[in-house]
């Protein structure tokens, strides 16, 4: 008849929730909440919370909740596997999802290789502007020193017959000085009048340009650190600073006169040395008149 009735009284034990086999097991060591919170260092509420199957607590972390209830647990002597047979409020990933993580690992790695790919393409694109631009810079320089190199020969064929003209003036003047010297001769044959004549022509040219140069008023220099005068009909000037800045760069014509300060050197380049004089620091820069641009440094070195 014993053996009958201990099976029914397993049931219900095995029917309770671990806070029912809590409160019984501390009721059977005839124990109160108040000493079990004392000899557990637990707090009454977080005793009735637990025996009433609240694993849930307000402000309390689910990790603290279950070392309470493993405590109490231990202290009633049950058994420990009790401690994890109820949930205390953590998130527990599903084994799915734990599947699919390496799918969103691959979907990061794409949008990083495509942050990558837009990356390169503006760059790409920057560097294709740049160098648009430095081609295009490179054929405005080219068309500027062919423009600098065609500028001294079109100023010598603009020279020459004002030289000529100026020679055929000279010669009537150079014949009338010589009458006195053909009268004395006048006994000579002819030829010899003809010989003595042609170096007595080239000695008076040589004496009536003299005259012309010196007759030329002198030139006026002023204070500035770098003058430019333009004498002859036209040339084109380049002027920069030592920074490469350009200060001045056109075609300028006679009369014109251009003074630069607070520069200590300078880059010029003249298309027409024969028609331009430069003075730096009030003294006359030499140039070399042989047709082709000049490019000089000042201060000379």
């Amino acid at each position: 008849m014993t053996e009958s009735v201990n099976p029914i009284q397993e049931q219900p034990n095995s029917a309770l929730t671990l806070g029912q086999k809590l409160r019984a097991a501390r009721e059977a060591l005839n124990l109160s909440i108040v000493e079990v919170a004392q000899k557990t260092n637990l707090k009454k509420s977080h005793i009735d919370s637990i025996e009433n199957d609240i694993f849930i607590l307000k402000n309390v972390a689910p990790t603290f909740v279950r070392g309470y209830v493993r405590n109490y647990v231990k202290f009633l002597r049950l058994p420990e596997s009790l401690v994890s047979s109820v949930n205390y409020g953590e998130v527990t990933i599903p084994k799915e999802v734990t599947k699919v993580a390496p799918v969103r690992s691959s979907s990061n790695s794409q949008g990083k290789a495509l942050k990558y790919l837009t990356i390169l393409v503006l760059l790409a694109a920057l560097g294709m502007t740049l160098l648009w631009w430095w081609q295009g810079y490179q054929k405005d320089q080219e068309n500027r020193e062919q423009l600098v190199n065609s500028a001294p020969i079109a100023q010598i064929t603009n020279d020459l017959p004002e030289e000529s003209n100026a020679l055929v003036i000279e010669q009537p003047v150079q014949s009338e000085e010589l009458l006195p010297a053909q009268e004395q001769t006048a006994e000579q044959p002819k030829t010899e009048t003809e010989i003595t004549t042609e170096p007595a022509n080239v000695l008076q040219k040589a004496e009536t340009i003299i005259d012309v140069d010196v007759a030329e008023p002198p030139v006026v220099v002023g204070n500035d650190e770098l003058r430019i005068e333009i004498t002859g009909s036209q040339s084109w000037v380049t002027v920069r600073n030592a920074k490469n800045k350009r200060l001045a760069e056109k075609l300028y014509s006679n009369g014109e006169v251009l003074t630069f300060n607070e520069n200590e050197q300078y880059r010029l380049t003249i298309g027409a040395p024969a028609n331009v004089k430069i003075y730096y620091k009030g003294e006359e820069v030499p140039l070399k008149i042989d047709g082709r641009v000049a490019r000089i440094r000042l201060p000379l070195q």
